[in-house]
């Protein structure tokens, strides 16, 4: 995303002629509004102007980002700077009340599977495996590596398959994390090194994301692409990132033994199975299951309430 979108430099025309608010508080907005205006893109919506943002797109942004995990206070922060800038082009009609997106509580739990389907995924990398351009083989790459190593995009974006594996066969994510937190992931399924050896063999710099590409060009290409080939929630129900969802579902099920509590209409079917699987020790091992997974994704200790998102509530 670069500033020649138009609801970019909308937003930050808007911000500065506004001046309401510390220098701090204004660059703030410009982000959430730049944030905003990203995922609206990433969801497909063309929209180009302020004035005709809606609440049927400030609503598919907040799901979005609630299906990414953010945090309720996070969301609410990004809908300030939205709000700012509605306001300056004289769009009132954005709901004022956050619970109006269903974000007034600080932790929300639907319990869905927000994951990518099996099928769509191995239909979608075959398919940019086959084709004759090398940034659909890229593509492709990066998608193996949401799925099979959990990463963010980002992360896919900026992994480098010659220096990210260690000697152990561990592999070391530094580049692009979230907060600048680096982890570790130990457990490296034969999927997820032939996702890196595939990686390897269409890097052209040191990283996935093409030497005549800004990040910001290659993630247009990059979610062009994806659409074209059936990859968003108006295709298949999930962007992207439900790839994190898939991989984290499979792992849940390696360590525990059973599925999780996303995967099932209600609790009580889900404790029968879990009882069925582990017996008495089903509540540990989906406590176990959770701290492994958290650590694996790249959260903080203490985000069970993200955990929750991407496995259900226990």
């Amino acid at each position: 995303m670069t500033r020649t979108d138009p609801l970019i430099t909308g937003a930050i025309k808007a911000i500065k002629a506004a001046k309401n608010g510390s220098a701090k508080t204004q660059h703030n907005h410009i982000q959430e509004a730049k944030r905003f205006t990203e995922t609206l893109r990433q969801l497909g919506y063309g929209v180009r102007q302020w004035k005709n943002i809606s609440n049927k797109h400030v609503g598919a942004v907040v799901c979005e980002w609630k299906n990414a995990g953010l945090a309720t206070g996070t969301i609410k922060e990004y809908l300030s700077g939205v709000r700012a800038v509605t306001r300056f082009f004289k769009n009132h009609r954005i709901a004022l009340e956050n619970s109006a997106f269903g974000i007034e509580n600080r932790v929300y739990v639907l319990n869905q599977d927000k994951s990518v389907p099996g099928a769509v995924y191995e239909r979608i990398i075959a398919d940019l495996k086959a084709s004759p351009e090398i940034n659909d083989k890229r593509v492709a790459a990066q998608l193996q590596l949401q799925r099979e190593l959990g990463l963010r995009k980002e992360e896919a974006f900026k992994f480098q398959p010659a220096r990210a594996v260690m000697r152990d066969g561990t592999v070391f994510i530094q580049h692009g994390t979230k907060g600048g937190r680096e982890r570790i992931i130990h457990h490296v399924s034969v999927r997820a090194r032939e996702a890196i050896a595939y990686a390897r063999s269409v890097v052209s710099g040191k990283n996935t994301i093409p030497n005549d590409m800004t990040e910001a060009q290659w993630e247009r290409q990059f979610y062009k692409t994806i659409r074209l080939h059936g990859l968003s929630h108006n295709s298949c129900g999930a962007s992207s990132h439900g790839l994190r969802h898939a991989y984290a579902h499979a792992r849940y099920e390696q360590i525990a033994g059973f599925a999780p509590r996303c995967k099932f209409e209600s609790h009580e079917s889900f404790r029968a199975n879990a009882e069925s699987a582990a017996g008495d020790d089903w509540s540990k091992a989906d406590r176990d299951a959770r701290q492994i997974i958290k650590a694996e994704l790249g959260h903080g200790p203490d985000r069970d309430d993200v955990m929750a998102q991407y496995l259900g509530s226990k």
